[in-house]
């Protein structure tokens, strides 16, 4: 279990962990949840730091806390974004979308979608810091991480040398772990939130997943780890997006 564990941190985040690798990847899906309610224990002890300090300025507070969980990341999620971007725009056939997928260069699809995500969550990270509700943060990185390993386990991989390929090969066991863990997440979520906040963010999160899982085996029969990247950067803005509706009424 631990080494399941320790493996799904080393793979989501660039903290480094000592110890051995579990020999089954799949098995380090249920655990993704986790790595995500790491890092939003993270964003919360900055919140509460600042607060301490009385630093009351909650743009800058945004901006610091999101280069610190992009840092923390090692930018992996919001490249595989760019990367998709890039991909499904500039793509015609699943050849040509698989080959951009591998290019580290960026295009004009890419750079856009990449600000765009930063600007977007920048201002919705300031909206939580300035109403006093960064828990919704928090929820929005435990979703996303969930999603991604849904989305692993139960989507095909596109190609086999994916860096997401070794994750996907647990078969029933792993599909029924991430089930159990995208659950105890709910109602981890239901407990703490008022019960319709969580359910906005269950389905949220899992309909985003649906329709861009929907998309990509639609184009490439499957998926990459990069559009595992681009999935959880968008469950996380529908989670933030969803918890901001929620505030408003």
């Amino acid at each position: 279990m631990f080494h399941a564990l320790r493996t799904a941190f080393r793979t989501l985040t660039i903290i480094p962990i000592p110890g051995k690798d579990t020999e089954d990847f799949s098995r380090s899906l249920f655990f993704f949840p986790l790595a995500g309610a790491l890092l939003g224990c993270i964003v919360l002890l900055l919140y509460r730091g600042a607060w301490l300090l009385g630093f009351d300025h909650p743009f800058v507070l945004a901006v610091l806390s999101l280069a610190v969980i992009t840092w923390l990341t090692g930018g992996l999620h919001i490249d595989g974004l760019g990367d998709a971007a890039d991909a499904f725009g500039g793509g015609k056939t699943k050849e040509n979308i698989l080959e951009i997928l591998k290019d580290p260069r960026k295009g004009s699809f890419g750079v856009c979608a990449i600000v765009f995500d930063i600007l977007i969550k920048t201002g919705c990270w300031q909206f939580f810091f300035e109403s006093g509700n960064p828990w919704f943060i928090f929820w929005s990185l435990v979703f996303s991480r969930a999603m991604q390993a849904i989305a692993v386990a139960f989507i095909p991989n596109a190609r086999g040398e994916s860096i997401a390929a070794p994750f996907g090969q647990g078969g029933r066991f792993s599909r029924i772990s991430v089930i159990l863990a995208f659950l105890l997440v709910w109602l981890a979520a239901t407990w703490l939130l008022p019960p319709r906040a969580s359910l906005v963010f269950a389905l949220g999160s899992l309909a985003v997943t649906f329709v861009f899982a929907f998309y990509c085996w639609r184009r490439i029969r499957g998926i990459t780890g990069d559009c595992v990247g681009a999935m959880n950067e968008l469950v996380e803005l529908a989670v933030l997006l969803g918890a901001m509706g929620f505030l408003k009424e």
